[in-house]
């Protein structure tokens, strides 16, 4: 008898049809972490159960076909931009934007402000939502604008806190900090220092950095395997920057990025 659609769904499922040579290749690409975005043979084969010659094999498979990549510098593997195309499509499937509507209109009208959400790329910061509310603060920026340089203000620090530390190096050795304001952090140090300060609480609030008299702040939106996929921010005027006023900011914006990461399937933040 021919075998249902159903019955397929549950074939897959309880992994009755299951590929070897495809689950070690799986396996290679889940050894790449945010954590570990470069790793050496050795490396890989101890982590993904496998021997050298094997490992070494399927890496040479994937990197033909341009999901790995290699330095040749070192022979450190890294993840390759085909994997960044099978990612970008995911996040599409998800539909991210209409996710994330909800959470961005409830915020939007709690706080009276205008809501974006962006994501980085192929190297850029796009906008990939506004829900714009009336008010003093008009931000230019539409739909599907792309900014660059990628760390420019609340959105793009914040999606580049939790980037590797070889990619964050790389776009800043190409792209030097350019100052939009008297406040703009220049200094690659003290740049480095404010994306481990994202990382350790959360959410950024920056004041007149990225434009003169405006305050934003920003947290990071997770799918569903923990990875940061998108920011959510609010930007508004310096004259409603008192400590209060910050902090609840802070809060609810968190909240918001929390709650778009959890419809996305991220567990709760570590």
């Amino acid at each position: 008898m021919p075998e249902r659609p159903r019955d397929r769904g549950k074939a897959a499922a309880d992994g009755r049809y299951n590929v070897r040579a495809v689950e070690r290749a799986i396996a290679i690409l889940e050894a790449f972490s945010q954590t570990r975005p470069r790793l050496g043979l050795d490396e890989v084969s101890r982590a993904a159960g496998l021997s050298k010659p094997t490992a070494f094999r399927i890496l040479a498979t994937l990197q033909y076909h341009g999901y790995v990549a290699q330095d040749p510098a070192d022979g450190r593997y890294r993840l390759g931009a085909r994997v960044l195309g099978l990612a970008h499509a995911a996040i599409d499937s998800l539909n991210l934007r209409d996710v994330a509507r909800p959470h961005l209109d409830a915020l939007r009208d709690e706080l009276g402000v205008t809501v974006l959400l962006g994501a980085l790329m192929d190297g850029d910061l796009v906008y990939v939502d506004k829900r714009e509310a009336p008010g003093p603060v008009r931000i230019a920026s539409d739909v599907g604008w792309r900014r660059d340089p990628p760390y420019f203000g609340m959105l793009g620090m914040t999606l580049l806190a939790y980037r590797p530390e070889d990619e964050v190096e790389r776009l800043l050795g190409a792209k030097p900090l350019r100052a939009y304001t008297d406040r703009t952090i220049t200094d690659p140090a003290a740049f480095r220092e404010r994306l481990r300060q994202i990382r350790g609480e959360g959410v950024l609030a920056e004041f007149g950095e990225a434009v003169e008299g405006v305050w934003g702040v920003a947290a990071p939106v997770r799918d569903g395997s923990g990875e940061v996929v998108a920011a959510v921010g609010v930007a508004l005027p310096m004259t409603a920057a008192g400590p209060e006023r910050v902090s609840a900011v802070k809060e609810r914006v968190r909240a918001c990025g929390d709650a778009i990461s959890a419809d996305l399937g991220a567990g709760t933040p570590g």
